[in-house]
């Protein structure tokens, strides 16, 4: 009985030791998925998170449209505006370390 709660116990470490090994990475890519290369990075073009029909959505396309300026009393609507502001600069930023 006792063989077999320590072959038990040693299965488990193996089995927690090889999860926490494929938690990690090696890459060199940021939280935001771009590598530190800036010329090999992936610019990401702005795309609306929200759900059809909210606020924030219209907003976000409001400002896709109109450009970033955004002054409205709904809360929400400016925040759609201010996501759409933040991934086009993202985006812009991208672009100008790539050279385009």
């Amino acid at each position: 009985m006792r063989k077999l709660i320590a072959l038990s116990i040693i299965l488990l470490l193996f089995a927690g030791i090889g999860f926490l090994a494929s938690c990690t990475s090696s890459s060199s890519e940021s939280s935001n998925g771009s590598s530190d290369e800036g010329k090999d990075s992936v610019c990401t073009e702005p795309e609306n998170p929200y759900s059809y029909g909210t606020a924030e959505y219209k907003g976000y396309e409001w400002a896709e449209e109109h450009g970033r300026s955004c002054n409205v009393s709904s809360s929400e609507f400016t925040e759609g505006c201010e996501e759409y502001d933040s991934q086009e600069a993202e985006y812009e930023g991208c672009q100008a370390k790539k050279g385009h």
